[in-house]
């Protein structure tokens, strides 16, 4: 860290002071706030300190604005006057040169600096600047060198890496032991060992929460984006076992793993700055070296409330904590401002955020503030966002919104705001009267963009961020009315339109893909093979069967692992709609390339073992240097050249891409496996599913078959059709992708190809209904009558009669009376 800010606990609402240090620059500038307009926030120096010796750590007084402690490289700290360029400067010298890591105050005039490690010496070292520190009225060209031992001595021969005084209690402290553990330390005690021990490695900038100091947090080391939260009454006592202190450690009440992600360079961010807020208890500040900024509301106890932040991996320990000891969880992570690399939000390296520190003053909505200094070195106010309106949004499309009246006032001590009186306002969505407007088609784009309840996408992925996002109204709400506007835009039957309506939705075009192949291999294919098939096929000719429609269906042989059932797999293959092995293969390759799908291209190449085809389709269209590079470990993998060099190569690649097919690719390469791409789980099931069917087994294709089947069964993945098709055991899949999306409009459509003519489901009689209800709902009558919802025509009336009886397990049951009668005649 190159600069950062601190702002003064002691502001207040008429004065507000805040000091920004130049590291590089080795200065020091003392401000005062002037106007805030906005996020904007303009100051004035009130003094400006050039006179620092080279520092690597600082600290700015509390109980003293004109004090700041600098930890030297050669080990030492230096105390220095803002407000007085010529005055003496206190330096506390050490015996044995080393890094000066941390230096903090504490509220009795103690000064406490942490060291590097060295042989038979202390690194953890009690200074009391009363009877030392040069008087303000005092003037010297040159510092005074204090000669005198400190108070107190702790860790021998131990790295300290950060150290906090505890606001309150100022006899005592907290100090991170490099790569072995976080001790506290009272200085009451005569002793000389830590009070209380917490195992962990993540020992860095560690912060007490000024307004709960039970509480307090650390962070990993370099490329370790770990953050821990702790409760000081759940740590390890280090007095003797025998005094009858228990020794069980709980560890850490939060943890976040990963808290923020790789670059795009795939360089994994350092954590440079933790900061608890001044004002409010529970808020935590993170902030990442690409210019990442994070806040974590926390809370305690347990409430149904709570946000999910599983894309963040935090991990509540939940164990058994102490009787005094308080569980926390997270209410709500504020995402300020993303990398200065991310894709979207890409900006110049120079503004983004390089430090941030909490303001001890509410903002104009009473909202808790931090000022932000960015690498351009300009400086503004950012106050977070409270709680979302609460809103209801009507079948009709309407959107009831209920927000505050008046503002609270802003306040030092954020008290807790009466419920204010709050008044109601409705916004009405209506679609433009051209349809093929410009403003249709951006409503179109967002509304296919908000389809990320049925696909599970991140808000990163579909933008829809609380940061700097500037969109109509109307399209942030499309979402809300999206099975209105597909049914208005003919979403039925005809598989192809509905491709186009849904072509954002990559699973429900996968699945509208297949269903459109299914209806015309019923259509085209069921005469040929019916001139065959005049029955069900029993048990014992099966195989016969298969062979016969594959010769039906002109179904050209292709070499497969070694397997009792090569017509089964083409018959399969088939189904899936994957292209068979020489087959048009070039010309299909071609086409992925003209189309941009060169990753597609090359994967297909690979699966139909054409790896000169696949080097070929990577190099095309000016690759990216990911491409290339993946390119060369293919050419490596086909001549044999995989050496040590060669493998460290792949790993370095594989943190790089992030195509799906890319990916597979590598995953072949890396060991030459087929397993290894089927457990790439983001490519496409069915092409996944064409892998196994060519290479798997007899025994492993059927086991990966059933264990996908109940995979997508559970998670109520659309991709799953295919292994289900639509019959009865489509049901459960449909019913959970149902409850994971709210999407009854697809379900419902894509099981009328088939119930009730094929076989009969309660539960699908009553999704009708509710989709009958729904388009009563938004007046939408004449899509009624042509919905399932009316007759299910799509199924009694298709061109695909079947030519020979049901099978039993798909024959409806026969009403009681006729069974009855038919048991007489027997």
């Amino acid at each position: 860290m190159e600069t950062a800010i601190r702002w003064s606990s002691s502001s207040t609402l008429e004065e507000q002071q805040f000091l920004i240090a130049d590291v590089s620059g080795r200065t020091f500038k003392h401000c005062r706030v002037k106007e805030v307009g906005g996020k904007e926030l303009s100051h004035e120096i009130l003094s400006t300190h050039h006179k620092v010796p080279a520092f690597r750590a600082f600290d700015w007084s509390s109980y003293d604005q004109a004090l700041v402690a600098v930890g030297q490289w050669s080990g030492e700290a230096t105390v220095i006057r803002l407000n007085e360029e010529n005055a003496p400067a206190l330096s506390l010298p050490i015996k044995h040169q080393r890094l000066c890591n941390a230096v903090t105050f504490g509220r009795s005039s103690l000064l406490a600096t942490g060291l590097e490690r060295v042989r038979n010496d202390f690194c953890l070292n009690i200074w009391d600047l009363t009877q030392r520190l040069p008087s303000s009225s005092s003037v010297a060209s040159s510092s005074s060198r204090s000669s005198a031992e400190p108070v107190r001595k702790f860790a021998n021969s131990e790295a300290i890496t950060s150290i906090k005084f505890f606001p309150v209690q100022s006899d005592t402290f907290v100090a991170g032991v490099k790569g072995t553990c976080i001790r506290i330390y009272d200085l009451r005690e005569s002793t000389g060992s830590a009070s209380l021990q917490f195992q962990t490695t993540a020992v860095h900038n560690i912060q007490i929460d000024p307004l709960d100091e039970n509480y307090f947090a650390s962070a990993g080391t370099q490329k370790d984006t770990t953050i821990q939260i702790w409760d000081r009454r759940s740590g390890l006592s280090s007095l003797p076992p025998n005094l009858g202190v228990s020794q069980n450690q709980q560890g850490p009440i939060l943890e976040f793993k990963r808290t923020f992600k790789a670059s795009v360079n795939a360089t994994q961010p350092n954590i440079w700055s933790l900061r608890y807020c001044k004002g409010r208890s529970g808020y935590l500040g993170a902030l990442a070296s690409t210019g990442d900024f994070k806040i974590f509301e926390t809370r305690k106890g347990s409430s149904s409330e709570a946000q999910d932040v599983s894309e963040y991996e935090a991990t509540l320990k939940q164990r058994h904590l102490s009787p005094t000891a308080q569980q926390l969880e997270i209410k709500r992570v504020h995402h300020i401002e993303h990398a200065h690399d991310h894709p979207r939000y890409r900006r110049a390296e120079k503004t983004r955020i390089v430090s941030f520190d909490f303001t001890n003053l509410a903002g104009p909505r009473g909202r808790p503030c931090a000022i932000l200094l960015r690498g351009d070195q300009s400086t503004e106010i950012y106050e977070l966002n409270g709680a979302p309106s609460a809103f209801s949004i009507s079948s009709l499309a309407e959107l009831v919104s209920c927000s505050a009246l008046s503002r609270p006032k802003a306040s030092p001590t954020f008290p807790l705001q009466r419920n204010s009186p709050s008044e109601a306002h409705v916004i009405r969505i209506t679609p433009t009267a051209n349809p093929t407007s410009a403003n249709e088609t951006t409503a179109r784009v967002s509304e296919s963009k908000s389809s990320f309840l049925s696909l599970g996408a991140s808000r990163e992925e579909t933008g829809l961020s609380d940061y700097d996002a500037k969109i109509d109204i109307r399209d942030a709400l499309a979402s809300f009315t999206l099975r209105r506007r597909r049914c208005a835009e003919g979403y039925l039957f005809d598989c192809a339109k509905n491709i186009e309506i849904v072509a954002d939705d990559l699973a429900l075009c996968a699945m509208w893909d297949w269903v459109g192949r299914a209806k015309h291999i019923a259509s085209e294919g069921s005469e040929r093979g019916a001139r065959t098939l005049d029955k069900p096929p029993s048990a014992g000719n099966v195989s016969h069967a298969t062979k016969t429609l594959c010769e039906q269906l002109e179904l050209p042989d292709f070499a497969t692992a070694e397997s009792a059932y090569p017509a089964h797999r083409r018959l399969c293959l088939h189904l899936c709609g994957f292209v068979f092995p020489g087959e048009h293969l070039d010309t299909t390759v071609n086409d992925f390339i003209r189309q941009n799908q060169t990753t597609k291209a090359a994967a297909l190449a690979i699966i139909h073992n054409q790896p000169k085809l696949a080097f070929r389709a990577l190099r095309s269209k000016s690759p990216s240097a990911a491409l290339r590079e993946l390119s060369l470990a293919l050419a490596g993998f086909v001549k044999g050249n995989t050496d040590e060099t060669w493998n460290e190569t792949v790993q370095d690649i594989a943190s790089s891409l992030h195509d799906p097919y890319a990916r597979a690719i590598l995953a072949f390469v890396r060991n030459g496996s087929w397993m290894d791409v089927l457990a790439e789980t983001s490519l496409p099931l069915r092409d996944r599913l064409a892998v196994a069917i060519m290479y798997l087994s007899d025994v492993d294709l059927t086991t990966y078959i059933a264990s996908t089947t109940h995979k997508c069964i559970s998670d109520g993945d659309i991709e799953g059709i295919p292994l289900t098709g639509l019959t009865a055991q489509s049901i459960p899949l449909l019913q959970r992708y149902i409850c994971k999306t709210y999407d009854l409009q697809s379900a419902i459509l894509a099981i009328a190809h088939t119930c009730p003519r094929y076989f009969q489901s309660p539960l699908v009689a009553l999704w009708r209904e509710e989709y009958r209800s729904q388009l009563n709902t938004h007046r939408l009558f004449i899509q009624r009558v042509q919905s399932p919802s009316a007759a299910p025509t799509a199924s009694r009336t298709s061109t695909a009669t079947p030519p020979m009886p049901l099978p039993p397990r798909l024959q409806p049951p026969l009403p009681l009376r006729q069974q009855q009668t038919a048991a007489q005649a027997q």
